[in-house]
């Protein structure tokens, strides 16, 4: 079992900031506002200490995104 969640983890991609902000249709410098704003937050660190995201983090920065949009319009 250990061999198999080893290359589920291996296999899964994860991008820098400006891959993830490509994937999302924004600008890096708006998934670092979202960062501060707790919008977004990675999951993983690269061997640098850099921030990177999984599928599953720009699935979940979009919903919250989302839900901060609608949370402004019944304003």
């Amino acid at each position: 079992m250990h061999a198999l969640w080893y290359r589920l983890m291996v296999e899964e991609r994860l991008y820098s900031i400006t891959e993830a902000a490509a994937k999302l249709g924004v600008s890096p410098a708006t998934i670092a506002t979202w960062i501060r704003l707790g919008i977004a937050k990675a999951s993983r660190q690269d061997e640098l200490g850099r921030n990177r995201y999984t599928d599953a983090d720009l699935v979940e920065m979009e919903r919250r995104f989302q839900e901060r949009q609608a949370q402004k319009r019944t304003r």
